[in-house]
């Protein structure tokens, strides 16, 4: 006797679900980490940084200063997340 539980549309479905974790699970684990590191200041390519600036404008400074950071050894190259998980 079949389970009812494993009828083919809930199959699929669970099928379906399996699979979006698997794939959600791996864009995770390949997202870049970033190493600590300080950045003591605010100033990105010889200017200060206003107060009225845009959200792309601050992410482009934060980049060239760890761009910057990275340039003068202070801080670590990016890599991919699960390669904390396996050492």
């Amino acid at each position: 006797m079949i389970n009812p539980f494993f009828h083919t549309p809930r199959r699929r479905l669970i099928t379906l679900a399996m699979l979006a974790a698997v794939v959600a699970f791996g864009w995770y684990a390949v997202q870049p980490v970033y190493p600590r590191c300080t950045i003591h200041s605010a100033v990105g390519s010889g200017g200060l940084v206003s107060a009225v600036t845009s959200a792309e404008e601050m992410e482009a400074v934060a980049r060239q200063a760890y761009e910057d950071a990275l340039a003068d050894g202070a801080c670590g190259p990016s890599h991919a997340r699960f390669r904390d998980w396996i050492g």
